[in-house]
């Protein structure tokens, strides 16, 4: 939204011109909050693209070594050597993971997911729906963004943004939330006006 009050979606002339402005989710939230369309406007199809899965292609083996990125991540936060579920080592079976989120260890790689920081539903809308596929695949892929969780968590956590989850361990709140800023500003993700004013709530207790 500009200072005049005017929502601009990316698809809008003046999207990349404006340069003082409040940003928002979608162009919904952005009218939600009183803003107005610009004269003549005629909103693009892709403003309200639906999300699914399946067009942010995930756990690629970008090296084509066998490993897949969950195979790689597994191997990364191990705290000792993995062994593998088969004899050219592509999937990891056994190994040792401290979870950050819930503070536990892990032995085997069935009880863990490995969670998006940013969840891919979470980034979609907040400026990711107009990446190409390959720019999908390259976030879903970002080992930044990966982290070797409990599986349980993970699933509780699904596409919730640091205003309605945080990690059960709350020593490691202002470590994931850093991380999660980290990530969206890598990748030019826009909180909402008002998930912005949670965040720096948040972020005075780690100061």
């Amino acid at each position: 939204m500009s200072q005049s009050g005017i929502c601009h979606a990316p698809d809008s002339a003046h999207y990349q011109r404006t340069t003082r402005f409040t940003a928002y989710a979608s162009l919904q939230s952005c009218l939600d909050a009183g803003g107005r369309l610009p004269k003549n406007y005629i909103a693009d199809k892709q403003d309200a693209s639906p999300y699914y899965r399946e067009d942010w292609p995930h756990w690629l083996d970008a090296d084509s070594d066998c490993q897949d990125a969950r195979a790689e991540v597994l191997i990364q936060q191990s705290q000792t050597q993995v062994s593998y579920s088969d004899h050219r080592q592509c999937a990891v079976s056994t190994g040792s993971w401290l979870d950050p989120y819930s503070g536990k260890h892990f032995s085997n790689d069935d009880d863990l997911d490995i969670d998006h920081i940013v969840p891919l539903k979470f980034a979609h809308e907040r400026g990711g729906a107009h990446w190409s596929r390959s720019e999908k695949a390259r976030f879903a892929n970002d080992f930044d963004n990966l982290l070797a969780v409990d599986d349980g968590l993970n699933q509780a956590k699904g596409a919730k943004g640091p205003t309605q989850w945080l990690p059960p361990a709350q020593s490691y709140h202002c470590q994931y939330l850093a991380r999660f800023n980290y990530v969206m500003s890598k990748y030019n993700l826009t909180y909402t006006a008002q998930e912005q004013a949670q965040i720096v709530q948040i972020q005075r207790r780690c100061v």
